[in-house]
């Protein structure tokens, strides 16, 4: 047996997933528990105790939209994260109208409680369903009706206090594979965190290029929230967003911009207080351009006619894979920065920021149509 307590120590990694495990949400955990079954451990005396300490426990934003903040893209950032901080969530359709629907949760944990009310319905017309989590808590409620030939739907559902979603889940699985846990699943106290003999039994990691690839690719808010107190943390040593700010500040700094010209409010530009203006993105573009590390940059950017939010952006063969660049968008404001492979063999770096605007398609035709013209472009 363990006599004592395993600690999850988190570094502030968004990578502890599915997403380069073949899509098994539980790899890492299952990973963790062969490790402990192969030095023979068949009791744990004390706690599954989460360590998040590296950060803050400000989850979210304070400039968030408060009523969107159980979809994916508001996830809470964390010192130790799990699955993205969400939950999947797959309603299935069945033939058996007024009965409720079926769902697949992945993970199948008891970290949630969920509410389903929501029923199926042979009438096309009626299909209309929400599934919202309660504000600081972990109930989900999912309502409304399920039409009984739509395709599975997948949502996926954040999660309050991440990093004892993970010990909750570890505790678990340990379970599942027949390792007796006497204590309970817990959050690190601040007195604890000051142990320095413990023994290592397995470590997992990933690369900030992982991270970087996932954030522009995706466009995964979490993953750039994470980003942002990682840099506090490793530069500044205290893994908050405020220090996070400060490292983008010095950058920044560096590059001959002062911090009265511009706002930054939060990692990933969900907050609507972000202002930067196109000049300093293209600065910052250039500049990368030159930097050792500037291929990561590049090969994250999401490509024209291919991934990420441009693949069904500028697809005619003669744009195609030409742009590499960064989508944003909230309410009323579109971007979109990055490089144009020009047909004379140039490459620009660019920058279009609009807001204010009515109609979504129609700014982003524009953004498209001058991005064909600077690839037509010749000096």
């Amino acid at each position: 047996e363990l006599l004592g307590d395993i600690i999850i120590r988190g570094g502030g990694d968004p990578n502890i997933s599915g997403r380069f495990y073949n899509a098994n949400i539980l790899a890492i955990p299952e990973s963790w528990t062969h490790t402990l079954k192969n030095k023979g451990i068949q009791v744990i005396t004390g706690d599954i105790i989460a360590d998040d300490l590296i950060f803050d426990r400000v989850y979210t934003g304070s400039n968030w939209p408060e009523n969107q903040l159980s979809e994916w893209y508001c996830a809470p950032s964390s010192g130790l994260s799990f699955n993205d901080n969400c939950v999947d969530i797959i309603l299935i359709p069945e033939k058996k109208p007024g009965s409720v629907v079926t769902l697949l949760v992945d993970p199948d944990t008891s970290y949630f409680t969920i509410f389903n009310t929501c029923v199926y319905t042979s009438n096309k017309k009626e299909h209309a369903y929400s599934v919202y989590r309660k504000p600081e808590t972990n109930q989900i409620f999912i309502k409304g009706k399920f039409w009984i030939n739509a395709p599975p739907k997948t949502t996926w559902v954040t999660v309050h206090n991440p990093a004892l979603y993970l010990a909750t889940v570890f505790k678990e699985v340990l379970e599942k594979n027949g390792i007796v846990v006497q204590g309970n699943a817990r959050l690190i106290n601040a007195d604890e965190s000051l142990q320095t003999d413990l023994e290592v039994i397995a470590q997992t990691t990933s690369s900030m290029e992982q991270t970087i690839f996932v954030t522009n690719k995706q466009s995964q808010n979490f993953y750039a929230e994470q980003i942002i107190k990682t840099l506090g943390a490793q530069i500044k040593g205290s893994g908050t967003l405020a220090t996070g700010i400060e490292v983008v500040h010095d950058f920044m700094n560096k590059l001959g911009f002062q911090p009265e010209e511009y706002h930054i409010d939060d990692g990933c530009g969900l907050s609507k207080g972000n202002r930067l203006s196109p000049t300093m993105i293209t600065t910052i573009l250039a500049y990368m351009s030159q930097h050792q590390h500037g291929k990561v940059l590049w090969d994250s950017l999401p490509t024209s006619g291919t991934d990420g939010g441009l693949r069904r952006r500028m697809i005619a063969p003669h744009y195609k894979n030409k742009i590499h660049a960064k989508t944003g968008y909230i309410a009323r404001a579109s971007a979109l920065s990055g490089y144009v492979d020009t047909r004379s063999g140039d490459v620009l770096a660019f920058s279009i920021l609009m807001n204010n605007f009515k109609d979504l398609c129609l700014v982003r035709k524009i953004q498209d149509d001058i991005c064909k013209a600077l690839v037509d472009y010749y000096h």
